[in-house]
C-alpha cells in the first residue's frame, strides 16, 4: 500500500498548525479589556451617602454631597486582566475606607466559566477574608480558595492582591509625590525626576546629562501603619543609584504631634544614623543592637520614623525578590501533579501491549473517572479552551492543566493517536466502561449517521464564530464535562452527561461520536486514515477562521 509522500505529510501538519494558530489569532482579537467605567450607583452599597467619583492616582476618590472624603475604590482590571482562572480574567471592584482598609468587594465582569463564578459568588467567606485589612496585612495572608472553583477563585484573590499591592504605592495618607527641590536639598546635581521602572513607586534621579545618579523613595504607603506618638509619618529616602545604599533621609510630612516632629527635624545626628547603610540592614536593623537612640523630647515619634524606613526597605527587598524570575510566579497544586501522571499513564496505554489486556483498559478507565472526572474536575473543553484563546493560558497556576491541552493538541499532530480522547477523557472513559453492557445494540443508519458524525464539527464552528463574534454563549452547557463537578454544574451540562451515557449503553461511545465539539478538533488535526490528506473538513475549518478573522480585524 502506497503512502503519503513525507514531504506532504509534513506540509499537512504545518498548515493545520497554522490554522489553529489563525484561530487563536482571530479570537484573541476580539477580546477586548474588561475595565468599565464606574458610576456612583455601582459604588453606593459600600457609600451609601457617595455623590461623585473623582479620579485620582489609578483609583477614584468617593466623596459625599459636601466634597467629604468617604473612600476609595477601584478595579483589578486592567492590572490583573493577564491572571487567568479556569478560562478567563475576573475584574472586580475593591472598596477601600479612608484609612487603606477594605470595605468589601464586588466582581463587575468575569470571563470565567459561569458555574464556577456563581459558586465564587455564592460563598460569602470568601470574600469576608479580605475586608477590614490593608494592603500590607494582606500581602502574605494564607487565601482560602472555594472548593469546587479552586482556579477560579485562586485567581480572582490573586488579582485583588495585585492591584492593592499596585495601589501601595499611592498613600492615602500622603498622596503628594517627591519633588525636585525636596531631592535638590539632599543632591544639589539633580536636574530630573521620571519613574522608575524597577522599584514600584519610586523615581529615578537624573543629573543635567541625563544620567541615572540616585533613586528617590519615600516610606509612605508601607509605613502608613507606623505610628509614633499620635500618628504616621512619610520620609524621603535618597538611596544611591541601584536602590541598595541609603545616602540621606529627610522628613516630608507627618501627622504627629507639630512639636515632636520640630523636634526630630532639628535633629541632625538622628538623621544621619542611617546614612550609609544597605537596604537589607535597615531591613534587619536592631535599633538597641546598632545604637539607634531616639530624639530627646521625642522619643516615640523619631522611633515612628525609623521604623517607617525599617518597614519601607524590607519593602524595598521583596521588591526585588518578586523580580527574580517568571518561574517565582508559579504555583504546583496537587492536580498538576495528578494531571502529570494520567499523562504518563495515557502514554503507557497508546504505545505499549499494556491497551490489548481488558482488565488494565478497565482499571485505567476507572482512575480516569474517578480521579479525572469527580476528583480533580479538570477536563478540557470548548468554554476551557476558547476561553484561553480568547485571554491567555494559566501557566502560573494550573501547569499540569495547560500540558493536558499541549499533549491533546500536539498529540494527534505528531503520534497520529487521540492520545487525549481514548486516553486521558474521564467522559471517554466512563462511556467505554459502559459500552455494550446491555444486550440490546443500537446503530444508526448510513445516512444518519454520516448526519450525526458532522454534528460536533457544527458545534465547533458555532463555538468559534460565537466566540469570534462576541455572542453572549455559555459554552460551558454545550459539553458534559461540568456534570463532574455537580456542586457547581449547569443544568444543560448534566443533561447532557446522562443522555450521552444512555445512548452510550446501547451505541458505543455515542457522544464522543455524535455530540462532542472538543472531540472534533483534535480529529481535524490528526493524521491517519483518510485525515491523512487535504480534504472537505480542512477547506471548510479554513473558511470559518478567515470568515472570523475578517470580522475581527477589519
Amino acid at each position: 500500500m502506497s503512502s503519503t509522500p513525507r514531504w506532504k505529510s509534513i506540509a499537512l501538519r504545518l498548515w493545520r498548525v497554522a490554522l489553529l494558530a489563525a484561530a487563536v489569532f482571530a479570537i484573541r482579537g476580539s477580546h477586548q479589556p474588561t475595565a468599565m467605567e464606574l458610576t456612583v450607583e455601582r459604588v453606593r452599597d459600600f457609600f451609601p451617602a457617595a455623590a461623585v467619583l473623582t479620579p485620582q492616582s489609578g483609583m477614584q476618590i468617593v466623596k459625599d454631597e459636601s466634597g467629604i472624603t468617604l473612600g476609595h475604590v477601584m478595579q483589578t482590571s486592567p492590572e490583573a486582566d493577564d491572571i487567568i482562572g479556569y478560562s478567563g480574567p475576573t475584574n472586580t471592584l475593591i472598596a477601600l475606607d479612608t484609612r487603606g482598609k477594605a470595605l468589601g468587594l464586588r466582581i463587575l465582569h468575569s470571563s470565567d466559566t459561569t458555574d464556577h463564578v456563581a459558586e465564587v459568588v455564592g460563598t460569602r467567606s470568601f470574600f469576608k477574608q479580605f475586608t477590614n485589612k490593608k494592603a500590607a496585612e494582606m500581602a502574605n495572608m494564607p487565601v482560602e480558595a472555594v472548593s469546587g472553583a479552586t482556579l477560579t477563585s485562586s485567581a480572582i484573590a490573586e488579582g485583588i492582591l495585585r492591584r492593592l499591592g499596585k495601589s501601595a504605592t499611592t498613600s492615602l495618607r500622603f498622596p503628594d509625590a517627591i519633588t525636585l527641590d525636596e531631592v535638590k536639598k539632599l543632591e544639589p546635581q539633580a536636574a530630573k525626576l521620571r519613574e522608575s521602572k524597577t522599584h514600584s513607586g519610586s523615581q529615578e534621579v537624573l543629573d543635567a546629562k541625563g544620567a541615572v545618579i540616585a533613586l528617590a523613595v519615600r516610606t509612605a504607603p508601607s509605613s502608613d501603619g507606623t505610628v509614633g506618638y499620635k500618628g504616621p509619618s512619610d520620609t524621603f529616602m535618597l538611596m544611591d543609584a541601584t536602590g541598595s545604599t541609603l545616602r540621606g533621609i529627610a522628613l516630608r510630612r507627618s501627622y504627629d504631634n507639630e512639636a515632636y516632629v520640630g523636634y526630630v527635624t532639628g535633629d541632625a545626628a538622628f538623621l544621619k544614623t542611617f546614612d550609609g547603610m544597605t537596604t537589607e540592614k535597615i531591613a534587619n536593623i536592631d535599633f538597641n543592637a546598632a545604637g539607634v537612640e531616639g530624639v530627646s523630647g521625642a522619643t516615640q515619634t523619631s522611633y515612628g520614623v525609623a521604623e517607617g524606613l525599617r518597614v519601607r526597605a524590607l519593602a524595598l527587598l521583596k521588591e526585588k525578590e518578586a523580580k527574580w524570575g517568571w518561574w517565582s510566579l508559579i504555583r504546583w497544586r496537587w492536580q498538576d501533579t495528578g494531571h502529570v501522571v494520567i499523562i504518563l499513564a495515557a502514554f503507557v496505554m497508546a504505545f505499549t501491549s499494556l491497551r490489548g489486556r481488558v482488565w488494565c483498559r478497565h482499571l485505567h478507565h476507572a482512575l480516569l473517572v474517578i480521579y479525572g472526572g469527580f476528583i480533580a474536575g479538570e477536563m478540557l473543553s470548548q468554554g476551557l479552551l476558547a476561553g484561553w484563546a480568547a485571554h491567555g493560558t494559566p501557566w502560573r497556576n494550573a501547569q499540569g492543566l495547560v500540558l493536558l491541552a499541549v499533549v491533546a493538541l500536539l498529540g494527534p499532530i505528531f503520534t497520529s493517536k487521540q492520545l487525549y480522547c481514548h486516553h486521558i477523557c474521564a467522559h471517554g472513559a466512563l462511556q467505554q466502561l459502559v459500552a455494550k453492557r446491555l444486550s440490546f445494540q443500537w446503530s444508526l443508519s448510513k445516512r444518519m449517521e454520516a448526519i450525526f458524525s458532522k454534528l460536533p464539527f457544527v458545534l465547533l464552528a458555532f463555538v468559534l464564530f460565537s466566540v469570534g463574534f462576541g455572542l453572549r454563549v455559555d459554552l460551558n452547557s454545550l459539553e458534559p464535562f461540568d456534570a463532574y463537578l455537580f456542586r457547581v454544574a449547569g443544568w444543560a451540562s448534566i443533561v447532557l452527561a446522562v443522555v450521552g451515557l444512555v445512548w452510550s449503553l446501547v451505541t458505543p461511545l455515542a457522544y464522543c461520536r455524535y455530540g462532542c465539539p472538543t472531540g472534533a478538533l483534535f480529529k481535524l488535526l490528526r493524521f491517519t486514515g483518510d485525515a491523512d490528506r487535504l480534504g472537505m473538513r480542512d477547506w471548510v475549518a479554513a473558511a470559518c477562521v478567515v470568515g472570523v478573522l475578517l470580522f475581527t480585524h477589519a
